[in-house]
């Protein structure tokens, strides 16, 4: 087991000032990298950002999201993410989604406890940010809702819908599982889901595992810590 995955180290570290540190010179590095091949107004996107909230993010992870959910826009659907944070990553998802609306989850008052599978990583409330924080920050943008509580409780004010494009950052097992129960039937053929910490927290993996074992559609790893999925046309289970 390598450190990134020792629980002992994800427990002392997690939420921390060596997280906030690890996280902002990675990020330094790959801006600096990205800016050499990459649209240098996405880019100058991703640094603004950064620098407005606080991000759990790498920067590369913030392009995956950006890059993926732009692709996505060409597909019928509405998008979503579930675990908000400070608005960062929405924020990004506001910038590229056009005309589409945005469906916003997260209790505004950090994690709920964790399951067994976890294994102790997090606290209750940790990552918490208000919900009058995050939607003063993006005020700007139209179409964008919000769903204060525990998901997927708090999706039962949305009317049905279907997705193109749905981000998961919720470090949990039990909310990862609850992700993927309620949007894997509401995607759209060719729609993607991203899912945070997939390679780095045993509980999201545990999540994505079990609820993929007998389905046609498999995570694909991403050189980060996330994972995708692409929702395949109904049939092929």
């Amino acid at each position: 087991m390598s450190l990134a995955h020792n629980s002992f180290l994800q427990r002392v570290f997690g939420g921390g000032i060596f997280e906030r540190l690890w996280l902002g010179a990675i990020s330094r590095v790959q801006l600096f990298l990205l800016g050499k091949h990459k649209d240098k107004e996405i880019v100058r996107r991703i640094r603004q950002v950064r620098r407005e909230r606080r991000s759990l993010l790498t920067a590369y992870e913030a392009f995956t999201i950006h890059a993926v959910a732009k692709g996505c826009c060409v597909l019928p659907g509405e998008m979503a993410e579930v675990g908000v944070f400070q608005g960062g990553s929405a924020k990004l998802l506001c910038e590229i989604k056009g005309d589409k609306a945005l469906h916003l989850f997260d209790t505004f008052e950090g994690l709920p406890p964790a399951a067994a599978e976890d294994k102790s990583v997090h606290r209750p409330s940790q990552y918490a940010c208000s919900l009058e924080s995050v939607s003063a920050y993006l005020r700007e943008y139209d179409n964008v809702h919000f769903y204060p509580g525990l998901f997927p409780d708090s999706a039962a004010e949305v009317p049905e819908q279907k997705y193109c494009f749905a981000h998961f950052d919720v470090d949990l097992y039990e909310g990862t599982l609850a992700c993927l129960d309620y949007f894997y039937p509401r995607m759209v053929t060719g729609g993607v889901m991203v899912s945070h910490d997939y390679s780095l927290l045993a509980g999201v993996r545990q999540a994505f595992d079990e609820f993929f074992a007998n389905r046609v559609e498999k995570p694909i790893e991403q050189p980060s810590t996330q994972c995708m999925i692409i929702k395949l046309p109904e049939g092929n289970e």
